[in-house]
């Protein structure tokens, strides 16, 4: 933080001394206070991406890749034709940094700004997910009040604004016990014609400029400086830099607003959020290469005595600002009259490009409009970590306890087991939209209403695999991911990505974000998935004790299905049926669940992906579905295939008998066959009379598949083939280990 001082007046302000002298230089003298705190804000990490814009042009060809990209990186969301004249918008950013001060309000705000994106493309929001990353819950109460008050933050504002949470997941461990990470993502659904009655950036002078929604306050002022930065301790300083939501008043802006873009005299549309009215303002003249003026006596305030500066900085939730063409300005206006929402036609703009704001007659602000939007950018240093040769030489313990104990003991670990008590806080069927269930399958899927396509959706990557091995963890993220989706019977379209690291300033630290980049790329290109749009959330560090977060590039991918009897779900459903297994299992147990909780370790060689050979898979299991041959799939993820084949038997109270003989290589150990992580691999059931189809059609796309049991209707596991002993497993057992863990937990 740098310390100024201006005519007498001291600020504190995140810009570096070299980055306030180009201040002075581009505007010829020294700044004010108000224009120093836009500048601030406008160049902070969390508002200008200097650290990360130039590893992330790479991403910046989806539209001119791919025919039905309608909107890419750079705009508030990606947007994607799905046909039949639709077009779905989503997008996934991060709230972190208020959510590990403020969790109830931060969570809820992030969810009201994601929103905000989405309405911004013209499209109405239908559905909410969100990741999340806490600190290990037993034994810690501050980890507990974190993960319970961001969990109800997100359901009482989704709840209230009548938008359903159709997924996510989470992630508990030590690394995010300081800086828990809240991630939220939005889909919203429109005709193409809707969007492209979404305000463009070509404004012509004369245009009004109109503050519509909540009032201005002096909560949020400093957030987005506030998340550009490392977090040292909980202050009581940084709870003003938090927004407070109002879901009720987001439910009528967003009606108001998309009945006020269908009149078609809105021509530029931001939502206020990061950075408040100076990031709006500046990025609607700087982005439409106009000018502006705009006079703050006009805007709303719900507390006395604010001023310039803290007018332009605030972030108060649940405000849009609206460029409207004049001659439709009653028409939109009397939009706003219908819904009862406050407005103010705070300014107009003009062909100065220079943005000019007014308290009075006095001009407090007048600096050249892409001055703010267009910061200074950083080539940062990037170094591999030293720890990571020691991490990856550490080799798996023999086991000292019974396999089948370690199967019950990693079922009910915080990362495997139920979530059900975080997806029952939510209404995930709100909107009559929502077709599979939180915990019915591998992503969640909604109906178009009124046509036979269905939407799905999955956000998630593994942070320990990650953490060993950024390029290839990614590309693992992207591989269960788009496995979620093709799960359901899903073809994966599009994705787009929130980057949380540390401080990127730490050579160590940019390495994890720079290697993630370029595994997203590599895989994206390679598999033809674009990529559409980003966020990224950099020092989610503790200064302190000198540890960052897991490296989370975390991944949100979405597909298209047609018809709803291709929607494939996760539970088994018929006694005599036949199990097989997907893909080839190899000793990558690093980074793992078994290692973690039997053995405590954080190190092994974790997975790699092999474009090619998940390829093969995904063309397979299409073809399967196109022969309606698969009744259930689940992809393996944590804890291996002996926890995905327990999950597929919870609902139907089904059991398994399991013959491992000859189904995996002579090399591997039997824990390594039973708990590795390898990519790409899923658990299938079939019709008996398919057998010889499903083999030929596996020889035929080269993919290694193994028939490993049959469903029967005794809730036993049972695994025999193995070099150790047999297996029985109770599945009553195993399920009320892993449905009891985060309730019995969480009532500490």
């Amino acid at each position: 933080m740098t310390k100024v001082d201006i005519n007498g007046e001291k600020a504190d302000v995140e810009m570096t001394i070299d980055e306030y002298e180009k201040v002075r230089k581009l505007l010829a003298r020294e700044p004010n206070i108000t224009e120093l705190g836009m500048f601030d804000v406008m160049w902070s990490e969390h508002c200008s991406y200097k650290s990360s814009r130039p590893k992330l042009r790479i991403f910046e060809d989806a539209e001119a890749n791919y025919d039905y990209v309608l909107a890419g990186p750079g705009q508030d969301a990606g947007v994607i034709d799905i046909g039949d004249g639709y077009a779905l918008a989503f997008r996934i950013e991060s709230h972190n940094h208020p959510s590990a001060i403020e969790p109830y309000h931060g969570a809820a705000t992030g969810i009201g700004g994601i929103i905000r994106d989405i309405l911004c493309m013209g499209v109405r929001p239908i559905a909410l997910l969100d990741p999340l990353r806490f600190g290990t819950l037993k034994n810690n109460p501050h980890s507990q009040w974190l993960f319970k008050y961001v969990v109800k933050g997100i359901g009482d504002y989704g709840n209230c604004t009548g938008i359903p949470t159709i997924g996510g997941e989470v992630e508990f461990d030590e690394s995010f016990e300081s800086n828990c990470l809240v991630n939220v993502a939005c889909i919203g659904l429109g005709t193409i014609e809707d969007f492209k009655h979404a305000p463009s950036r070509a404004y012509n002078p004369g245009d009004y400029v109109i503050l519509m929604g909540g009032s201005t306050g002096r909560d949020g002022i400093h957030g987005v400086t506030f998340a550009s930065r490392t977090l040292t301790e909980m202050s009581e300083e940084d709870r003003p830099a938090v927004q407070i939501g109002d879901p009720f008043t987001k439910k009528l802006i967003i009606e108001a607003t998309l009945e006020a873009i269908k009149t078609g005299f809105v021509r530029g549309l931001k939502d206020l959020g990061g950075g408040g009215l100076t990031c709006a303002t500046s990025e609607l003249t700087g982005d439409g290469d106009t000018g502006g003026n705009i006079d703050l006596r006009k805007v709303f305030t719900r507390e006395p005595g604010m001023n310039s500066y803290e007018i332009m900085l605030s972030e108060s939730q649940e405000r849009m600002a609206f460029i409207v063409k004049p001659e439709g300005l009653e028409t939109v206006l009397d939009v706003f009259r219908k819904y009862e929402m406050s407005f103010a036609v705070i300014g107009r703009t003009d062909d100065s490009k220079v943005l000019k704001v007014f308290d009075g007659n006095n001009i407090v602000v007048n600096i050249p409009a892409k001055a703010l939007s267009e910061s200074p950018t950083f080539k940062r240093e990037e170094k591999r970590p030293s720890y990571l040769d020691q991490l990856l030489s550490q080799k798996t313990p023999e086991p000292t306890i019974g396999l089948d104990e370690i199967i019950y003991r990693l079922i009910a670990s915080e990362n495997i087991c139920s979530k059900e008590w975080i997806y029952r806080q939510y209404d995930h069927e709100v909107g009559v939209r929502s077709v599979v269930k939180c915990g019915e399958g591998d992503s969640g899927v909604l109906r178009i209403i009124g046509t036979n396509k269905f939407i799905a959706a999955s956000t998630g990557v593994n942070s320990k695999h990650c953490f060993l091995d950024p390029f290839n963890g990614v590309k693992g993220g992207l591989v269960e991911e788009c496995g979620n989706i093709i799960a359901n019977g899903t073809k994966p379209m599009a994705m787009v990505n929130c980057c949380n690291f540390g401080n990127p300033e730490i050579p160590e630290s940019f390495w994890y974000f720079s290697k993630s980049v370029d595994g997203m790329n590599e895989f994206c290109r390679t598999m033809r998935i674009p990529i559409v749009g980003g966020n990224v959330s950099f020092y989610n560090e503790d200064e302190v004790k000198k540890t960052a977060i897991k490296a989370t590039p975390m991944i949100m991918v979405v597909g298209l299905i047609e018809g709803q009897d291709n929607i494939i779900t996760l539970p088994f459903k018929e006694p005599g049926n036949y199990i097989f297994l997907i893909g080839e299992t190899k000793a990558e147990l690093g980074g793992s669940e078994y290692h973690s909780v039997i053995y405590g370790l954080e190190g092994g060689i974790p997975p790699k992906v092999e474009e090619v050979k998940i390829k093969e898979i995904w063309d397979f299991l299409f073809e399967l579905y196109s022969n309606g041959m698969i009744k259930a799939n689940h992809d393996v993820n944590k804890g291996g295939f002996i926890i995905t084949i327990a999950e597929m038997c919870f609902k139907n109270k089904l059991g398994a008998e399991l013959d491992l003989k000859n189904c995996f290589d002579d090399h591997l150990r039997d824990d390594e066959f039973l708990f590795s992580e390898s990519y790409g691999r899923f658990i299938i059931e079939t019709k008996p009379n398919d057998y010889d189809k499903v083999l030929k059609l596996a020889e035929k796309h080269n993919v290694n598949i193994k028939k490993i049991g049959v469903l029967n209707s005794t809730p036993k596991i049972i695994i025999k083939g193995l070099r150790t002993k047999d297996i029985y497993l109770d599945i009553q057992k195993l399920r009320e280990n892993f449905e009891s863990t985060i309730p019995n937990l969480m009532e500490i």
